[in-house]
């Protein structure tokens, strides 16, 4: 077939098929390539060869872009699909973060004065005994530590295909350059430029809307963070033991003025570590519940969202992505040493380099998308073995050391 038949040949498939395979419009630019490359080819027929091989490159373009157009879409459909999980997960970090009014009534008596509190101190405390101890068990230390470390390790660790598709958008741009680098025509060479550099924009837009479902675990995942923290069940107790040391320190300022009733030192204080220490045992309560719930909605999202992920990332669509790189890669790098051949021009190192590079990088994506998988289905596995963790109660040790402290507390107070 004759360069210009090869050339009628390619305007015709475009013609019936605007929307080729990756791999079919590889094999075209492969043999349009070749036959611009012919040495009797004048330089009028050469740049018509070079006309028809941008226009396939342009080709290609389009159907990557259509590629990870899909895959976007779908990631989107399934994003959508959790977002009733997504909102009650919502709800209850907004439901962590209040105070509970009882916590705020007693915050309120300790205010008022030392006087009413001595009164009413140890049945304010036995009342919040009974409320608060007896709702539900705390999560167990093991738990905690559990959940604490699937936080942390699944915030550092998940990883979608965005970051392979970046990688990718990296590797076409290179081999762009390189491409563009085998192009004699003053035209045609600007028309590649051209084509890469809105090409490039596009697809980095694209590789960012793909973490669409990552995105959600990785929010997910910080929320899981924030409610396990243990400054959720201190804080409340550290700010009323506060309010007891700032109360105890003005009654023994009230006492020094000698305005005749004395109060006596230490009973705000105590008040303040007791039911501090009652706050934190009922934010320990409240925060298991919570936080079980929490996990209960997410673990439909995390199987929505991982499933989706894996899927996509184990379909042909996206395998056919780098596989069309490393045979672009190939196709574009002999066509740059063929027309340094042609015009007896030393091919430049540099070139070589981005060759070597390149190669490199398109391994490194098809490892990240395979680690990405395995990453993704042990966060799956380990969030739903979490979440048959949360039925176990806590050890019998963890319970005696819970009624310790809580009779050493109301022990404390009985000097008063």
């Amino acid at each position: 077939m004759s360069p210009f038949d090869t050339f009628y040949y390619l305007c015709s498939v475009m013609k019936k098929e605007p929307c080729l395979r990756l791999d079919e419009i590889a094999s075209a630019l492969s043999q349009a390539d070749a036959a611009r490359m012919a040495p009797e080819l004048s330089p009028a027929d050469r740049v018509i060869m070079e006309q028809a091989c941008v226009t396939l490159r342009e080709a290609e373009r389009t159907a990557i872009v259509n590629v990870e157009t899909g895959l976007v879409e779908r990631f989107t459909q399934n994003a959508n699909s959790v977002n009733l999980q997504a909102k009650n997960i919502r709800a209850l970090v907004t439901k962590i973060n209040k105070i509970p009014k009882s916590l705020d009534i007693t915050e309120t008596v300790i205010k008022e004065c030392v006087k009413v509190l001595k009164a009413i101190a140890m049945w304010c405390t036995m009342l919040i005994l009974l409320l608060y101890m007896s709702s539900c068990a705390s999560m167990t230390n093991a738990q905690l530590k559990r959940v604490n470390s699937l936080a942390i390790v699944s915030d550092s660790s998940i990883t979608g295909p965005g970051s392979v598709l970046k990688i990718l958008d990296e590797v076409r741009l290179e081999r762009g350059l390189i491409y563009a680098a085998s192009l004699q025509g003053a035209d045609t060479r600007l028309q590649e430029l051209n084509g890469l550099a809105d090409a490039q924009s596009q697809q980095t837009r694209l590789a960012d809307k793909s973490d669409v479902c990552i995105n959600i675990l990785e929010s997910y995942i910080r929320a899981l963070k924030s409610v396990t923290s243990e400054t959720r069940w201190k804080q409340n107790g550290t700010e009323l033991r506060g309010i007891g040391r700032n109360m105890d320190s003005l009654a023994i300022a009230y006492n020094k003025l000698d305005w005749g009733t004395l109060y006596e030192p230490g009973i705000a204080k105590q008040i303040g570590k007791t039911t501090g220490y009652l706050a934190e045992q009922y934010g320990k309560r409240r925060q298991r519940h919570i936080v079980k719930g929490i996990l209960e909605h997410g673990d439909t999202l995390v199987d929505a969202c991982v499933k989706s992920l894996v899927a996509e990332l184990k379909s042909d669509d996206f395998k056919g992505l780098i596989a069309n790189e490393r045979t672009g890669l190939e196709n574009n790098y002999r066509a740059y040493l063929n027309a340094a051949a042609l015009n007896n021009t030393p091919p430049q190192p540099a070139f070589d380099r981005i060759y070597i590079e390149s190669r490199q990088k398109i391994d490194q994506a098809e490892t990240l998308r395979r680690r990405c998988i395995t990453m993704l289905q042990s966060f799956s596995r380990a969030h739903s073995a979490l979440l048959k963790e949360m039925d176990n109660r806590a050890t019998y040790s963890e319970f005696l050391d819970e009624l310790y402290e809580l009779n050493k507390q109301i022990t404390a107070l009985r000097r008063y």
